[in-house]
């Protein structure tokens, strides 16, 4: 079996280095500090898979199974024994996921678990070592391959399937793939869920039974080990935290000179701060300030992105230019220079 230790989800200790914002820079509400000492690189520790993970286990050989987990709970590691157990008894196993980008990333990770002489994967863009016990595709391709196999009169070959980011059964526009491979997939396929924001697992396990025939396990687990802190990132520039029974007159953020007139350079008298992206590379100053990065930013459309990140070029290249001279001057310090004897 390999190693899963590295997968210790119980991630509670504090870091050993000072925590981001420790030293709050003027302007900062004090109350961060409080969110702050939670945030770090914990230590170490052995590895205890949580109760909810073996029962899962558990479940998966007699019936189908739905896991609900918040994010950073470990789910995909009971994908991982699911998937040892198949590879063990000479079977094999489909991991379907939505994006392409976490499929290869799977891809990526079960390589190094499985081995790549048992992994093959099978997106839009790839595809690879197709005959492996193991394979990692969109769910896309899975539906497809449920397709080709009824057309041909043929039985998919897998022992063992995985949903991950099950959730999308209720996309508008996407949930008919996950519908229609849950209703295709052969019932002598057990089928495991995985998901962080289903509502209605109950409900979404009584329809499968009624379609596959099949007994559908829920695997619920409400305990967060990630736990999630709102921030509010107020346009003056200014950090303050979203807390219960703070006075809104004690939560009034203090202008950051910069980033305000950074805004308001850009702010049309006709135009709401709703319509328009906010001064990316000036929250970034900002974020770096309170050694808040990296940070992911969601935004509604491919067009924002594009002018979010045209927005943080600059930035970007004066921080790369500084990196740069902070290397050639180590170069160039004598100190620094490998002493070399004949």
């Amino acid at each position: 079996m390999p190693d899963f230790s590295r997968k210790h989800h119980r991630r509670r200790s504090h870091s050993r280095k000072p925590p981001p914002g420790a030293n709050l820079t003027p302007g900062a509400d004090s109350k961060l500090k409080r969110i702050f000492a939670s945030i770090g690189t914990p230590e170490k520790k052995q590895f205890t898979p949580d109760p909810f993970q073996l029962d899962a286990l558990k479940v998966i050989p007699k019936a189908d199974c739905l896991v609900t987990a918040p994010t950073g709970s470990g789910k995909t590691w009971i994908a991982e024994q699911a998937i040892q157990k198949i590879l063990d008894n000479r079977g094999k196993a489909w991991y379907a996921s939505p994006l392409k980008a976490l499929s290869n990333a799977k891809y990526g990770d079960f390589s190094k678990l499985f081995g790549p002489e048992n992994l093959g994967i099978l997106t839009g863009d790839r595809k690879e070592n197709t005959d492996a016990p193991i394979i990692v595709g969109t769910t896309e391709i899975l539906r497809n391959q449920l397709y080709d196999a009824m057309h041909r009169g043929e039985d998919l070959s897998a022992d063992f399937v995985i949903l991950d980011e099950a959730h999308f059964l209720g996309d508008e526009d996407r949930g008919v793939v996950w519908e229609e491979t849950m209703i295709y997939l052969p019932s002598r396929i057990p089928l495991l869920m995985l998901s962080a924001t289903i509502g209605n697992a109950r409900q979404i396990a009584d329809w499968l039974e009624s379609v596959r025939g099949r007994k559908c396990m829920v695997i619920e687990e409400s305990v967060r080990p990630v736990p999630l802190f709102p921030v509010f990132l107020h346009p003056s520039g200014t950090l303050f935290p979203l807390l219960e029974g703070i006075p809104a007159e004690k939560s009034k953020p203090r202008l950051h000179a910069k980033v305000y007139k950074t805004i308001h350079s850009r702010q049309s008298p006709r135009l709401s701060y709703a319509y328009q992206l906010p001064p990316m590379g000036a929250i970034l100053e900002i974020l770096r300030k309170y050694r808040l990065l990296p940070a992911i930013f969601f935004l509604k459309s491919r067009a924002d992105c594009d002018g979010a990140l045209a927005m943080c070029a600059s930035h970007s290249r004066e921080e790369d230019l500084d990196r740069q001279d902070m290397r050639l001057s180590r170069i160039n310090d004598p100190r620094t220079l490998p002493i070399i004897s004949r």
